[in-house]
C-alpha cells in the first residue's frame, strides 16, 4: 500500500511541478528583453490588441509595402463595410478556435488536443476599423524594414495551396466580419497564440520578452 501511495503522490506531484515550472519560466522569460531596433517617428502604425487572454496583430489593410486585400479580399468579410481599414491576425489551434466560441463550450478533449499540439492551426482574421484609443490595444510605429519583416512573418504563417493562395475555411467565422484560414504549425504550451505574436514582433525588431506564452507577457512591452 505504501508503494501505491507513493506512486499516486508522484502522479499528482509531477504535473503540478511541471505547471509550476512553466508558469515560472513564462514569468521570467517574458520579462527578459530581446532588444529590438530604436523606435522611429515615421513609418507604418500597427496595433497589438488583447481580449484578456489572446493577442492579435492589427495591421493596415493597404500600404505601399503590402496590400492585404489581395490575399484577404473584402468579399471574405461581407459585414465589414468600406470603412474597414485594417486586418487583425491571430494564430491558434483550430479545434479550440472553432469549437470553443464561448468558455462554456470548452471540452476536455479540445483542451488536451491543444495542450499536446496534435491538431492543425488556423489564422483568425478580422476586417475592422483602426483601433486607435482602445484601452485593449497598444500602438507601434515601424520603419519600412521592420514592417516588411513583420508582414513576411505573418504571411509565412498561412498555409497556401499549390498556386500560393491562402486557404480559407468557408463559413468558419464568428460573424460577417471575420474568417478563419488554414495556418502552419501546431499549438502547444510552448508555441502558444501569444508566443506567435511575440515571435512576430521580435522578427520585426520590436523589443519583446524572450518567451511570451501569455497575453500579459506581450502587452507589457507594447502599452
Amino acid at each position: 500500500m505504501r508503494v501505491v501511495r507513493i506512486g499516486v503522490a508522484l502522479a499528482l506531484a509531477v504535473p503540478a511541478l511541471a505547471a509550476g515550472a512553466h508558469l515560472l519560466a513564462a514569468f521570467l522569460l517574458s520579462r527578459l528583453a530581446v532588444e529590438g531596433q530604436p523606435a522611429v517617428r515615421e513609418g507604418v502604425e500597427v496595433f497589438v490588441c488583447t481580449n484578456g487572454v489572446h493577442t492579435d496583430l492589427v495591421l493596415p489593410a493597404v500600404t505601399a509595402a503590402v496590400d492585404w486585400t489581395v490575399d484577404l479580399p473584402d468579399g471574405d468579410f461581407p459585414g465589414a463595410g468600406p470603412q474597414a481599414s485594417h486586418r487583425s491576425f491571430g494564430w491558434g489551434d483550430q479545434a479550440f478556435y472553432l469549437e470553443t466560441r464561448q468558455w462554456s463550450d470548452l471540452r476536455l478533449s479540445t483542451a488536451l488536443s491543444a495542450l499536446f499540439g496534435r491538431g492543425p492551426s488556423v489564422m483568425h482574421v478580422h476586417a475592422l476599423h483602426r483601433p486607435a484609443g482602445s484601452p485593449d490595444c497598444g500602438a507601434l510605429v515601424l520603419g519600412a524594414g521592420q514592417y516588411g519583416a513583420l508582414t513576411a512573418f505573418v504571411r509565412g504563417s498561412f498555409r497556401r495551396d499549390g498556386a500560393g493562395r491562402v486557404m480559407p475555411l468557408p463559413g468558419s467565422g464568428y460573424g460577417a466580419t471575420d474568417l478563419f484560414y488554414e495556418a502552419v504549425g501546431h499549438y502547444s504550451p510552448v508555441e502558444t497564440c501569444n508566443e506567435w505574436t511575440g515571435k512576430a514582433l521580435r522578427a520585426a525588431g520590436v523589443t519583446m520578452g524572450a518567451w511570451t506564452p501569455f497575453e500579459d507577457g506581450v502587452m507589457r512591452w507594447v502599452r
